[in-house]
């Protein structure tokens, strides 16, 4: 819908239940304690890293590809 796919770095494939369950949790988790400047530092890891990866995704091992 939006052009974009989850997926894990190691091996390209779909992540499943559980990784996607790990993401958004430790995101939630990370963005709750920090008082939101866990959303800020993910924003400028978007932004600044070479790969676009954010905290979620480099605690899930994933990341967000586009496609056409």
């Amino acid at each position: 819908m939006c052009g974009i796919k989850i997926r894990k770095v190691k091996d390209h494939s779909s992540p499943g239940f559980g990784t996607m369950l790990l993401r958004n949790v430790v995101a939630g988790i990370i963005y709750g304690l920090t008082f939101g400047i866990g959303i800020i530092i993910s924003a400028l890891m978007v932004g600044l890293r070479e790969d676009k990866r954010s905290i979620h995704d480099l605690i899930a091992g994933t990341e967000v590809v586009y496609y056409g």
